[in-house]
Formats: C-alpha cells, sequence, structure tokens
C-alpha cells in the first residue's frame, strides 16, 4: 500500500488509479477519514473482481443504493474484462437511471459532497458516479414574504430540482431551458439559470451566465449573496434583480422576457433583467379583476410615496414653509409640541428608529412572545411618549402612516431602499426645506434613470419610454397588454 507525502490538493488534480487499495487511501487523504465519520467505503466483491462504493452517508438513498447498485453487483457471476468493466457494470448491471464516468479526483469529491454515489472496480483506472441523492427538504408550502389573496400559493423550497420542476409546471413548454452549473471556487453551489428560448434576449442570458461563471468566493450560501455579486450596481441603495419566493411570479417573468436564476439550499428565484415598476407589482395584481388590481396598485404607490415622502414634507413645512399649512393646524401642532423638549428633526429621528426597532424586534422575536411586542411598541412607545411629552401626537400619526405605507411594498429589498431614502429626504428637508426635497428628488430620479439591470434601463419603459405591456403603473385589460415586454421589443427592434 503506497504512503502519499503530497497534499489533498494534488490529489485533487489526479485520474482514479487501477488500485481499489490506491483510491481507498486517496479518498481517506481528502475527506479526513477516520476522523469524519459519514464518508462511508463500502468493498465487497462482484464475480470474480473487487468493488468499492464511496458516498456520504444521510445524501444518498440507501434503500436505492442497495436494490439498484449492491444487490446486482453481488449477484453478478459473469467474467468481466478489466478493460470495460465501468462501461460493462453501468450498460448491463447497475439499475440507476443517471450514472457517467468521473474524470479527476476533484470531480469525485466535488460530486460525493452534492450526493452522488462513486464504484471503483479493481484493475479498472476508471470510477463511475451514480445518482441516487436524497436530500432532505421540507415539503412545499405556503409563502411566507410574499402572500397573496389570489393566485397560487405554492412557494420555493431548499431544493434546486424541486424548483426547477415548479416552474415547469407553470410552464410547459419545450422552449423553456435550463442550464445547470457549478459556481464559486471552494465551496461549489450547483445552480440553474432558466429562460424561453426565443423570448429571452441572448445577449442578456449570455452576460448572465458570464457573471455567474466569473464568481471565485469560496463560500456561497445563497441567492442574496449571488445578487450582490452579479448586479451591475453593487453601491446603489435600490436592488437591481428581482427576489421572489413564487414559482408564478418566476413563470411570469419568463414569459416577459426575463431569466431566472436557482440555487440549491436556497428557496428564492433572482429574476432579470429587473425595472424599478417589477418591485412594486404584487403577484395577485394580474389574477384580480382590472379595475380591481388598478385600485389595488393605486393604494400601493400612494402608500410608498408617503412613506418616501411624508416625514420630510413634514419637517419642512413645519420649519420653513409655515406659511403653506392651515392657520388652525399649525395652530394644533405648535400646542402638541410645547412641552416637547427636543427639536422637529430629533423628534422625527426618535421615533423613526423607535420603529425600525420594533420592526427588526418583530422579525425575529420568537412567536410565542410576539403578542408582548405589541404591547410594548402600542403603549410604551405610543401612549406613553405622549404621555411624557418625549412625542407630539400629530407625529405618532405620521410615523405610523409612513410605517404602513412602507408595508405595502412587495418587495421586502426594496422597502429598506425606500426607509434608507426617506432618510436622505427627511435629512434635506430640515437643512433646506422644500427646495432640498426637490433637489434630493431630482438626484434620486436622474440615479434611477442611470441604473442598469444586466444592460436593460431601470425605469425603463417610461425613461427611456420603450414598448411595452399595459400594466406598467396602471394594470389595463389583458386585451390592452402587448403579448411581450419591452425585453423582447427591444431585440426585435434591434434585430431589424
Amino acid at each position: 500500500m503506497p504512503d502519499f507525502f503530497y497534499s489533498a490538493e494534488e490529489i485533487l488534480r489526479e485520474k482514479p488509479a487501477n488500485s481499489i487499495g490506491e483510491n481507498r487511501e486517496k479518498l481517506k487523504k481528502i475527506f479526513h477519514i477516520p476522523q469524519n465519520m459519514d464518508v462511508c467505503l463500502k468493498e465487497f466483491k462482484a464475480s470474480d473482481f473487487d468493488v468499492m462504493l464511496a458516498y456520504i452517508d444521510g445524501l444518498v438513498d440507501s434503500e436505492k443504493l442497495s436494490e439498484a447498485v449492491i444487490k446486482p453487483l453481488i449477484e453478478l457471476k459473469e467474467d468481466v474484462s478489466p478493460d470495460d468493466r465501468i462501461g460493462f457494470l453501468k450498460t448491463h448491471v447497475l439499475y440507476a437511471p443517471q450514472t457517467s464516468a468521473a474524470e479527476s479526483f476533484g470531480d469525485i469529491s466535488r460530486e460525493m459532497l452534492s450526493g452522488i454515489c462513486v464504484l471503483f472496480a479493481d484493475n479498472c483506472d476508471q470510477a463511475l458516479f451514480i445518482d441516487l441523492r436524497r436530500f432532505p427538504h421540507r415539503p412545499v408550502n405556503r409563502t411566507n414574504n410574499e402572500s397573496v389573496v389570489l393566485g397560487s400559493q405554492e412557494g420555493f423550497v431548499e431544493n434546486i430540482r424541486m424548483n426547477i420542476s415548479l416552474i415547469r409546471k407553470n410552464i410547459r413548454s419545450a422552449d423553456l431551458v435550463t442550464e445547470i452549473m457549478d459556481i464559486g471556487s471552494k465551496n461549489r453551489t450547483k445552480a440553474a439559470i432558466m429562460y424561453i428560448d426565443g423570448t429571452a434576449d441572448m445577449e442578456i442570458v449570455n452576460e448572465a451566465k458570464r457573471r455567474l461563471k466569473a464568481i471565485s468566493d469560496e463560500t456561497l450560501m445563497g441567492t442574496g449573496q449571488i445578487q450582490q455579486l452579479i448586479e451591475d450596481h453593487p453601491m446603489s441603495i435600490l436592488p437591481q434583480i428581482l427576489q421572489t419566493e413564487r414559482p408564478d411570479r418566476a413563470a411570469a417573468g419568463l414569459y416577459e422576457g426575463q431569466f431566472a436564476i436557482l440555487t440549491d439550499n436556497s428557496p428564492y428565484a433572482l429574476l432579470g433583467p429587473s425595472t424599478i415598476f417589477h418591485f412594486i407589482h404584487a403577484s395577485d395584481d394580474s389574477f384580480m379583476r382590472w379595475q380591481y388590481g388598478m385600485f389595488v396598485r393605486l393604494i400601493r404607490i400612494l402608500g410608498i410615496v408617503l412613506s418616501l415622502m411624508l416625514p420630510g414634507m413634514y419637517i419642512a413645512l413645519t420649519q420653513f414653509h409655515s406659511h403653506l399649512i392651515p392657520m388652525n393646524l399649525i395652530s394644533s401642532i405648535s400646542e402638541a409640541r410645547a412641552n416637547v423638549p427636543f427639536s422637529i428633526l430629533g423628534e422625527i429621528l426618535f421615533m423613526e428608529f423607535s420603529f425600525h426597532l420594533i420592526n427588526e424586534a418583530g422579525t425575529r422575536i420568537p412567536s410565542q412572545i410576539g403578542s408582548a411586542l405589541g404591547i410594548v411598541g402600542a403603549l410604551i412607545l405610543g401612549q406613553a411618549a405622549v404621555t411624557a411629552n418625549i412625542a407630539s401626537p400629530i407625529l405618532i400619526i405620521i410615523v405610523a402612516i409612513t410605517g404602513l405605507g412602507n408595508f405595502v411594498i412587495p418587495s421586502y429589498s426594496l422597502s429598506i431602499g425606500i426607509q434608507i431614502s426617506r432618510l436622505l429626504i427627511l435629512f434635506a428637508g430640515a437643512a433646506f426645506g422644500l427646495y432640498g426635497i426637490v433637489i434630493a428628488l431630482f438626484l434620486m430620479s436622474v440615479s434611477v434613470c442611470a441604473l442598469r439591470s444586466f444592460g436593460a434601463p431601470y425605469a425603463s419603459p417610461i425613461a427611456p419610454k420603450r414598448p411595452g405591456k399595459g400594466n406598467v403603473i396602471f394594470r389595463m385589460p389583458f386585451g390592452f397588454q402587448r403579448k411581450g415586454a419591452f425585453f423582447e421589443k427591444r431585440k426585435e427592434e434591434n434585430s431589424i
């Protein structure tokens, strides 16, 4: 039995040897055996030669392994030439549906870590991958963050194969293409990019694949990290790739010419290219009658505007432009703030911080004591703050309306971006009044129009004007909506 004086990194570049003993020692070196006790190396005899199975316990279906691999090998009685043992076992003995040849120990270790079983045969310098994976995963349940009144109630899970199946259940088309790749350097993560051939712009899809393959981070834990590594403007406050946990929304995006990125161990899909309008649309808008959908969307847009503007407008009007406020209202505001010891800016920042604190605590707190948080927020930070003259009643109302307006945003990422932008407008209003707010809004509008999502303008199809569906701001009847979105139309125009 040979001794190995070189590192595991050098072994990963080698091809399988024709000796089971040598292959066994190399696997022990790679996987730190015997310290690592969940890596199984099973050796037994098939006909007149020895074979070895290598896999990780818990990632392989033991029943299928026994019935499809071990039992046929033990019952094998034929004499098999060493030159064609792996090929003969693959085509005439094993019952596993998916098998392929191994090229190197690097491939072997990577596939074993993803749940693949590897078969070695004595006097044969080849190895065989056998796909008998069985990952523990939760069943398909309701979505947690994108709840809807109408429409599908299914959500993605942490299994990439099941997520692909959920999208294919919504899109039964032979043109739906799924390309699977491994990304990352050390902890290789399996990712899939899906698009509809003939609908998606292939220049955009190829750019997305290039960015995925260029990811060199050692560890990737999900779509959240990938989103930050492939977006056009990482320093921007606003997200440029839509993240969804709904298969029906991912399917709708694919029909519009977008692509979807799925990764293993993540219950979300990334949709791109995305515009600012994709983030304010909800999944059930299309399932309502157009009058209802338009009304709900207008309420949502009004809530976003109030969330972004209300605190800044309040401080600008009360400090710099009180002549624009009716006399009765300005008298009520002055009386309410008569005993408050803080400035208006300090008062707003205190209540904003308190509201964000309650919001974050509600996200992290265990559900068993969630009712206590409501008592703390309503009594202590609401009634008690007014009674103690820490905050005025009208400011409590403004902060509450602002928070409610932020909650109507369907995208959690965009809601965080709106919160940060609200602070910028608040400081602009506190420093320069309405003039500062106008300048801040102008600069924000310019930055939004300058953003790109995989080369597509972020404010399209409004700025710049592009052909698109009648479903951007207003929800029009389906008869007035065009077949494709501006992504597809742009491709057609360029090809003329």
